[in-house]
């Protein structure tokens, strides 16, 4: 008998703590603007508006930032999309 496991089938997510959510999402919402779907470009961005904080959890930030981006990104064009009728 072959076990198949949920990560075997791709339906795992990225384990991520909910204080990296919600500080993921208040810089998001304050700072949407400057972010984009680039992590470099957005630890970077997260690198001049928060104070001292860790390389690691720096990082986890802007990469959560960055699928918010993403997301919000991908939104953005479903909604486009919607409106055209050929």
């Amino acid at each position: 008998m072959q076990l198949k496991f949920l990560c075997d089938t791709g339906m795992c997510g990225k384990v991520r703590t909910e204080t990296i959510k919600r500080l993921a999402h208040d810089i998001y919402h304050q700072f949407g603007n400057h972010f984009d779907k680039d992590f470099n470009h957005n630890k970077l961005i997260l690198g001049k508006i928060a104070r001292s904080t860790s390389k690691h959890f720096r990082n986890k930030i802007a990469g959560y930032i960055t699928r918010l981006a993403v997301i919000e990104r991908n939104k953005e064009q479903m909604d486009d999309n919607k409106g055209f009728n050929p």
